[in-house]
């Protein structure tokens, strides 16, 4: 019932060595991979540049250093 015939260990043989050469070619799919995305150049991270912000003589609102002028009659700032 359990006997081994030469057909038997031929296809046992082909499935291992199947398995075998498939996680050894997945793992250098993998080696190459990963070693490609570390050769990337990384992107720079955008830097926001901050504005120093002035506090309006009239309504004392904080606006921009180049702000044009608001609704107001007496806004200090050029329209």
């Amino acid at each position: 019932m359990f006997g081994f015939s030469l057909g038997k260990i031929v296809v046992a043989t082909i499935l291992i060595l199947a398995v075998w050469y498939g996680f050894k070619m997945m793992s250098r799919i993998g080696e190459v991979r990963a070693d490609a995305l570390s050769r990337e150049p990384k992107p720079k991270a955008n830097k926001l540049e901050a504005e120093d912000l002035v506090e309006c003589k009239r309504c004392k609102a904080f606006v921009s250093a180049g702000a044009r002028a608001c609704v107001r009659d007496d806004c200090p700032y050029p329209r």
